[in-house]
């Protein structure tokens, strides 16, 4: 049964999603830093002015663009909602979202056939079905939300915990904290902050919902003009075979 009959509530409760890991409120932004040095080289020495100054300055010089956000919802390996909005900052500095296209449309789905009766029931299974992917939509947001806003005690605590390393690969040149054990057993939250810019580079959440296992990540990439903003975040929920993707493209800055 599809569940994009309620196309907007499905997108809007996905939605929740990217908010919480789009930048504008980092976990560590109070916490943690890095020192400069190589870059293979272990930090030895956390600066949190330093970092915070530096994300909020960042934050505050992206409200300057826009840019437009593609959204695509996958359950079962098929595509089942791919949305574009053009995103912006209003003169109060709230965020505004524009829909410019969406496929399929939230109404585009066939009218009931069969007759009346079978024609309820069967309206009756889809709002159900719908009502409870939106409910676990919801869940996910909420769990993610969970890690990106850790309370500061908890979040120094786990930083106290945590292992510093240099970042490798295409992470070289960042500085890699990971922290563990978090909110479940076995779970993870890691971070890279870039060692010159002091601004995040990548985030990873490893954890579960519902019993089931949950990845959560968001690569960063730089403006030419030199603000770091979310490139691309992934959720996957392979319990329920549920992946969605979102990227953030096309920055102009605003005239």
């Amino acid at each position: 049964m599809p569940v994009t009959t309620n196309g907007t509530r499905i997108i809007f409760a996905v939605g929740l999603i990217v908010s919480l890991m789009a930048g504008a409120r980092p976990l560590v932004s109070t916490r943690a830093a890095c020192g400069s040095g190589p870059a293979d080289a272990v930090p030895q020495k956390l600066d949190p002015a330093k970092v915070a100054a530096a994300i909020r300055a960042n934050a505050q010089a992206l409200k300057a663009f826009s840019w437009q956000q593609r959204m695509q919802l996958q359950l079962k390996g098929e595509t089942k909602k791919t949305t574009l909005n053009q995103m912006n900052y209003d003169f109060n500095g709230n965020l505004q979202k524009t829909l410019l296209s969406e496929q399929p449309a939230s109404d585009s789905s066939p009218p009931p056939s069969g007759g009346r009766l079978r024609g309820r029931v069967k309206q009756k299974v889809v709002a159900k079905k719908t009502g409870e992917f939106k409910d676990m939509m919801e869940g996910i947001s909420t769990l993610v939300k969970s890690y990106t806003e850790l309370a500061p005690q908890q979040l120094q605590s786990a930083l106290n915990q945590a292992a510093f390393s240099a970042g490798q690969g295409d992470m070289a040149g960042s500085v890699q904290i990971q922290m563990a054990n978090l909110l479940q057993q076995g779970d993870s939250l890691t971070i890279w902050i870039d060692q010159g810019t002091l601004l995040f580079r990548k985030i990873a959440i490893v954890s579960s919902y519902d019993q089931k296992p949950l990845t959560a990540t968001a690569n960063y990439a730089m403006l030419p003009s030199g603000q770091v903003y979310m490139a691309q975040a992934i959720v996957n929920y392979p319990g329920k075979e549920v992946v969605v993707e979102i990227d953030n493209l096309n920055y102009q800055k605003a005239q």
